[in-house]
C-alpha cells in the first residue's frame, strides 16, 4: 500500500502548506463524526502537521464505532497526540478534556439513511449539537464551529435566483420525512445562535457544499460519490434522473482548509458557506465529466423507490462564496482537477487492494 500512502501523503502534503495551518500550535481539537468524509480528513490534516511541522496538537475523534475507526486510523492508535472516544454524540460526552476547538461534523450524510434513519438523522444533527455546546460551556475559551449543510437553504423561491447567499432562507417541506436533514440542520443553528444569546458560547457556523474526495465513505448513496465509485471499479456509469439539478461541489481539502478558515477568522454568530470556483455544474455534466476522465460510458435507469425517497428535491443549489473569501480563503481545485485527483487515489487504493 505504500504507493497509495505516498499519493495520498503528498496530496495532504499540499494542502497544509496554506498559511491558515501556522495558527494550530499547542492546540486541543475535538472532531465529532471523525470516521466520516470531512471529519477523517480533518483529523488526517491536524496529525500530518504534527508529523511535519510539530505543532504539537492533541486530536481528541469521537465516532461510533471503534472498529471503524481502527480500521480508518490504525496508524495513529499508538500516537500519544491522537485519542479516540467511542459513543454516539446524541449522548453526553463523557470525557474530561478542556478543548481549544470543538467541529461537529457529525451527522447522517447519506440520502439513503434519510430515507431509513429519518430520526437518527434530526436527533445526530440536534441532539449532538445540544451535547456539544453543553459541553463547549465546561471549556474556557472554546470556539464550537458547527458543519451544517448548504441543504438549510430548502428550495428557492424563484427559478430565477443565482445563487444562495448566508442571508437566504428558502422553503423546506416539514410534511416530508427527507427533510429530517435540512431541518436538523436549521434547528442546530438556531441552537447554536440561541446558545451565544443566552451563554455567550463562541459559535460559529460552515455550510458546505456537495463536497467529494477520496475520504469519501464506501457507503455513500450521493450521486457524485456514486459516479467515482463507478470511476474507480471501472464500471459505467447509470444516471438515475435527467441530471439537470445544478450543484455546488468542492473536493474535501478545499472544503476542510475552508472550515480552517472559518475556525480561525470568522465572527461568532456568523455562517458562511463553502463552494469552489469553477465547480458548479449539472449532475449530467458532472457524470459526463467523470465518464470522460475514467473512459467509461454513461447510462439511464429509472430509480429505486427507496433511492427517489432520499432524492433531494432543489433544482438550484448554487452557494454563494464571497463571504468565505473575505477571511482570505480561496479554493484550490476545479472540479475536474479534484475529481481526477481524487479517482487517481482511490484507484490505486484499489489496485492494490485487489492484488
Amino acid at each position: 500500500m505504500s504507493i497509495y500512502v505516498n499519493q495520498y501523503l503528498n496530496f495532504i502534503d499540499n494542502v497544509i502548506k496554506d498559511d491558515v495551518y501556522q495558527s494550530f500550535k499547542n492546540k486541543k481539537f475535538l472532531i465529532t463524526g471523525a470516521t466520516g468524509m470531512i471529519g477523517s480528513f480533518m483529523v488526517d490534516v491536524l496529525i500530518r502537521l504534527n508529523e511535519k511541522k510539530d505543532y504539537n496538537n492533541e486530536i481528541y475523534a469521537l465516532g461510533r464505532s471503534q472498529n471503524r475507526a481502527k480500521h480508518r486510523f490504525s496508524k495513529y492508535f499508538k500516537n500519544e497526540q491522537f485519542h479516540f472516544i467511542e459513543q454516539d454524540v446524541i449522548n453526553q460526552l463523557n470525557c474530561e478534556v478542556d478543548f481549544d476547538y470543538i467541529i461537529h461534523a457529525a451527522s447522517n450524510a447519506n440520502p439513503k439513511l434519510y430515507a431509513q434513519e429519518p430520526v437518527e438523522t434530526l436527533f445526530g444533527n440536534f441532539i449532538g449539537m445540544s451535547n456539544i455546546l453543553n459541553y463547549s460551556r465546561k471549556c474556557s475559551g472554546a470556539r464550537v464551529l458547527f458543519v451544517s449543510s448548504g441543504e438549510m437553504y430548502g428550495l428557492a423561491e424563484s427559478d430565477n435566483i443565482d445563487g444562495f447567499s448566508e442571508e437566504y432562507v428558502g422553503y423546506v417541506d416539514y410534511s416530508n420525512a427527507r427533510s429530517c436533514y435540512p431541518s436538523g440542520k436549521r434547528a442546530s443553528e438556531v441552537l447554536c445562535q440561541s446558545y451565544i444569546d443566552e451563554y455567550e458560547v463562541d459559535a460559529i457556523i460552515v455550510r458546505p457544499c456537495h463536497v467529494y474526495g477520496p475520504t469519501m465513505l464506501e457507503s455513500d448513496s450521493r450521486a457524485i460519490s456514486s459516479f467515482i465509485r463507478n470511476a474507480v471499479h471501472s464500471e459505467d456509469i447509470t444516471l438515475k434522473s435527467t441530471g439537470k439539478q445544478i450543484r455546488s461541489n468542492c473536493m474535501v481539502a478545499d472544503a476542510v482548509t475552508g472550515i480552517f478558515y472559518v475556525l480561525l477568522n470568522g465572527r461568532t454568530g456568523e455562517a458562511y458557506n463553502i463552494s469552489a470556483d469553477e465547480s458548479t455544474s449539472t449532475i449530467y455534466d458532472m457524470a459526463k465529466l467523470i465518464c470522460s476522465l475514467s473512459k467509461q460510458s454513461l447510462h439511464f435507469d429509472l430509480p429505486s423507490r427507496e433511492e427517489k425517497q432520499g432524492f433531494s428535491k432543489v433544482p438550484v443549489a448554487i452557494l454563494k462564496n464571497e463571504k468565505i473569501k473575505s477571511l482570505g480563503w480561496t479554493s484550490k481545485w476545479s472540479l475536474k482537477e479534484g475529481l481526477a485527483e481524487t479517482i487517481l487515489i482511490l484507484k490505486i487504493k484499489e489496485d492494490l487492494t485487489n492484488e
